[in-house]
């Protein structure tokens, strides 16, 4: 495996979900995805007259060589809209291979380090926070930085990682997670879990969801969230109609401290978020209940933990 590092970039169309969108596609074509930086809004470079850009920086493992690796770099680039018009214009997205690590190069398709590197403060800025001791020509990402020029560029009040969630959830054996607007069953086990799981955490919800609580009232401890296109407003709940701005508000929530953040309903709420999703804390009810609403199928998932309880099994599945 290899260690190197990439540049993300987009001006065009909503650039934190095509950023995200490309890191999912890196990390499905097998690529290890070590470290993602914040996105930082950053002032156009080189063709100032476009919309500015978000940027970011991902240390990543990969087995093959740097052109293996560009080839996959340049079909994520197609597969979300890019197209090469003029040089250092506005794009939809933008991978560059920044560095490789024992490796450098010069061909017409590649140069290693990459060429400007070390003269654009919006590569250095992501690129310093995840691997300030990353050496470059000579000097560490930490020292390329310091003295250049960092006007205009700011930290993005919007998640980065592409896979930021947890989701939590109960469901019979048949899959079954609600019945009539309701849980499928009063299981106190599970209730005790569940609080002591999400306990100080962010957790996300349909409007739905958000109605069946008890008394209508946000659940103690915890940030309540509701992922609605339904105008509402509801007392210690915090409303989102649109996924870029559930993103704006998550960043904003964990900048000053890291949070866990769980999808806890209804079935809408599950199938839009699960692509986020990287860890799912399961527990299996026993028997099958009379449900209308199902669990999404957790494709791409892989159980690494199980414990029985007293009238449940706790289970947690990873992403692969």
């Amino acid at each position: 495996m290899v260690t190197a590092y990439i540049g993300i970039g987009a001006n065009l169309g909503s650039r934190g979900e095509t950023m995200r969108a490309a890191l999912r596609k890196m990390a499905e074509a097998g690529i290890s995805l070590a470290a993602v930086s914040a996105f930082y809004e950053t002032p156009p470079w080189g063709k100032t007259d476009q919309p500015p850009f978000l940027n970011a920086a991902v240390r990543i493992s990969f087995d093959g060589t740097p052109r293996m690796l560009l080839g996959v770099l340049q079909r994520i680039e197609r597969e979300l809209g890019r197209v090469r018009h003029e040089h250092w214009g506005a794009r939809t997205i933008d991978l560059d291979i920044l560095h490789i690590d024992g490796m450098s190069m010069a061909d017409a398709a590649l140069t290693l380090p990459h060429p400007y590197l070390t003269e654009r403060a919006f590569v250095l800025v992501p690129l310093a926070e995840i691997a300030p001791a990353l050496q470059v020509q000579g000097k560490t990402a930490a020292a390329w930085l310091c003295g250049m020029d960092t006007a205009g560029i700011v930290r993005a009040p919007e998640l980065s990682l592409p896979y930021p969630l947890d989701l939590i959830v109960a469901c019979d054996t048949a899959g079954g997670i609600g019945r009539a607007g309701g849980l499928l069953t009063d299981c106190p086990e599970d209730m005790a879990h569940f609080r002591a799981v999400t306990m100080g955490g962010i957790v996300i919800m349909g409007r739905r969801t958000m109605e069946s609580l008890p008394g209508g009232r946000p659940l103690a401890g915890r940030e309540n969230i509701v992922l609605t296109q339904t105008r509402v407003q509801a007392e210690g709940f915090r409303v989102v109609a649109e996924l870029s701005a559930l993103w704006t508000l998550l960043g904003q929530l964990v900048s000053a401290e890291e949070r866990p953040i769980f999808v806890i309903g209804g079935a809408a709420c599950y199938r839009l978020l699960l692509p986020y999703v990287h860890r799912a804390y399961v527990t299996r009810l026993a028997g099958i209940y009379d449900a209308d609403v199902f669990l999404p199928p957790l494709d791409g998932f892989v159980r690494t933990k199980s414990r029985s309880g007293k009238d449940c099994i706790f289970e947690i599945y990873e992403r692969y």
